[in-house]
């Protein structure tokens, strides 16, 4: 039977191996560059007590060789690698390929930590994995037992090529037994990204740039005679126009060990209009070690949230748009509410955070948030229309009432 998201993802235990110092030890697993700072920053459990051997991952990571740097630690301080082997890809006790630390003597009561890198994009490969996209594609087919066939194809395209687009690099371990949905939200949600089956029970991954691809975004038009706005709120408290941000995750130690606060990435003007808003606590970065990264998401974060953002509801009273899902951007006029330049929101695109159908009246209630986009009409440089800043070359909002 497949695995689901709600299923606990239980990590191979040391106890498969003849000579385990602790069976109940979990062998991690390893994504991404985490050679970062000064200290190990996970644990390496005792595989084989006979031999002295330690598992570095539960998998191969890529080589010395291909640019992996390779850090142990004893009790927080660094080894001389003299002291040991390093072996990327060993078909440990012929029950599949672990990467290893092998001692020359026994590490008896003491601590091994390591930093360095994980996987390879391909066994044996030069490249390592840093597309958190690809990361959750591996997690879901290689440590467990999803195909391609779970995912929606198009949608996981495009969030792969926005992640590299962007730059981003992802970076984080596996270190404890925990629910599948949890691992993969906490991997996205470092580069504002989200996932959601979708009415077919696949699952869509998305990666949020405050952008909207026009032919991949834009689900339905909602027509006025079709729906009806009935509850719109704006609050205060979601405004962002300042975000701290902890990264650098270390696993040993059960903290972050990196903050990022700097007021260069902080927006002045919404910070004079509505004072310092920041949220209650510091963006969290569990899969992002990479500061140009983090400084990327802190940015867009502020860039969505420096200015209040409707909230609505809306009662469409047909079931013509029961296709629409989850993350899907509609066109809807809110022509009671108005944008900060003044407008009303006219064929505005609204993300869909929600939706409840009622089968048995033939309606449907959707909760969607504001983005910063709308429909546009274009108009002919005939001489028909002055430029005198009424309107946009080529942005103007469509004002066809659908």
């Amino acid at each position: 039977m497949t695995t689901k998201l709600t299923d606990t993802h239980y990590l191979k235990r040391a106890g498969r191996y003849a000579a385990p110092l602790n069976s109940a030890d979990r062998l991690p697993v390893v994504y991404g560059d985490l050679t970062d700072g000064t200290l190990g920053v996970w644990v390496l459990p005792e595989i084989d007590t006979v031999n002295f051997v330690y598992a570095f991952a539960g998998h191969e990571v890529l080589s010395v060789a291909n640019g992996n740097t390779i850090a142990i630690y004893e009790n927080d301080l660094l080894l001389d690698p003299a002291m040991y082997t390093f072996n990327e890809a060993n078909d440990y006790e012929g029950l599949g390929v672990i990467a290893t630390i092998d001692f020359s003597t026994p590490k008896t009561g003491s601590i091994i930590t390591a930093r360095g890198m994980g996987k390879p994009t391909i066994s044996g490969g030069a490249t390592l994995m840093e597309n958190i996209i690809d990361i959750i594609y591996d997690l879901m087919t290689v440590e467990n037992d999803w195909t391609a066939a779970n995912f929606e194809a198009s949608a996981k395209a495009r969030a792969s090529q926005l992640f590299t687009a962007q730059s981003y690099k992802a970076a984080g371990a596996i270190v404890e037994d925990a629910v599948l949905w949890d691992i993969v939200t906490d991997m996205l949600s470092s580069f504002l990204g989200s996932a959601w089956l979708d009415g077919n029970g696949k699952l869509v991954l998305d990666i949020d740039t405050n952008t909207i691809a026009y032919e991949y975004g834009q689900n339905a038009i909602f027509s006025r005679s079709d729906t009806e706005l009935t509850e719109a709120i704006q609050r205060l408290a979601n405004i962002i126009n300042q975000c701290p941000c902890n990264y650098s995750y270390n696993y040993a130690a059960g903290e972050f060990r990196k903050q990022t606060n700097d007021t260069a990435h902080a927006d002045a003007i919404s910070q004079g209009i509505y004072g310092v808003r920041k949220p209650n606590t510091p963006y969290q970065f569990y899969w992002c070690r990479d500061l140009t990264s983090v400084q990327k998401v802190q940015d867009l974060i502020v860039a969505k949230f420096k200015d209040p953002l409707y909230e609505i509801t809306i009662m469409d009273a047909t079931p013509k748009h029961y296709d629409v899902d989850v993350g899907a951007i509609i066109i809807f006029s809110a022509e009671s509410l108005y944008g900060k330049d003044g407008n009303p929101l006219r064929n505005h695109f609204w993300r869909v955070l929600s939706v409840q159908p009622d089968l048995s009246s033939m309606t449907a209630k959707i909760r969607a948030l504001q983005t910063d986009y709308y429909l546009t009409a274009g108009y002919l440089a005939d001489g028909t229309y002055l430029a005198d800043g009424s309107i946009f070359a080529g942005a103007n909002r469509d004002m066809t009432i659908f």
